[in-house]
């Protein structure tokens, strides 16, 4: 892991726990169940890689986001501002529910961005673990296929808890935008892997097309 990349997930790590410490003081009991839950996966990526050291071949594409070092870097960056937005620490402030009502416009972002790296890695790994010999474009196809529909799921999983949880209620036009966002988060991923070769690249694919011998 590159420096940067270590003490992003430190800062993280740090932000999350005040948030929680704060929550604890004055935060509501929903406020606390995301700041337990958005600690407790932070600390996932490392167990696994400690507790499956050596994934076996078949197991590898599904598993290969939590050996990433780039994907686990932003994952904490994401998991850090969406508990801030939802108790910036010692401030008692609900960015999401009270001081800024577009708090969800960075969230959702930030989610899209992630959420379509994991993907494409696990679409990546089983194209080139498998064999499938899959071009960069069908990767980014499938994989962005895969955030649409898990986007538009969650919209309606909101829409769903909505009995129990009415904070969660929102309007058909601030649904389409936290979908939106989320394509918008894509974009800029696309561009970092393609322009930037982060968390990963895709060249590996096209050098591997290239030299695939012609079957006649």
């Amino acid at each position: 892991m590159r420096r940067w990349e270590s003490f992003t997930v430190a800062a993280s790590f740090g932000v999350v726990s005040l948030a929680l410490v704060s929550i604890i003081g004055e935060g509501t009991l929903d406020q606390m169940a995301a700041a337990v839950f958005g600690l407790a996966s932070l600390f996932v990526p490392p167990l696994v890689r400690r507790a499956y050291p050596s994934p076996g071949r078949r197991a590898w594409p599904w598993v290969s986001p939590f050996y990433s070092d780039g994907i686990y870097t932003l994952f904490s960056i994401f998991i850090a501002a969406h508990i801030t937005f939802l108790e910036v620490p010692f401030l008692n402030l609900d960015l999401y529910n009270g001081t800024w009502g577009y708090a969800d416009v960075p969230s959702h972002f930030l989610g899209g961005l992630v959420t379509w790296f994991i993907f494409n890695e696990v679409v990546l790994e089983a194209s080139q673990t498998y064999g499938l010999k899959w071009s960069p474009k069908k990767i980014i196809g499938i994989s962005f296929f895969a955030l649409f529909v898990a986007g538009i799921l969650w919209e309606f999983f909101e829409v769903a808890l909505q009995p129990e949880m009415p904070w969660l209620e929102e309007s058909l036009s601030n649904k389409i935008q936290d979908v939106v966002m989320e394509i918008l988060g894509f974009l800029v991923g696309l561009l970092l892997v393609v322009k930037l070769g982060y968390p990963y690249e895709l060249q590996s694919v096209d050098a591997q097309l290239r030299n695939e011998p012609k079957r006649i």
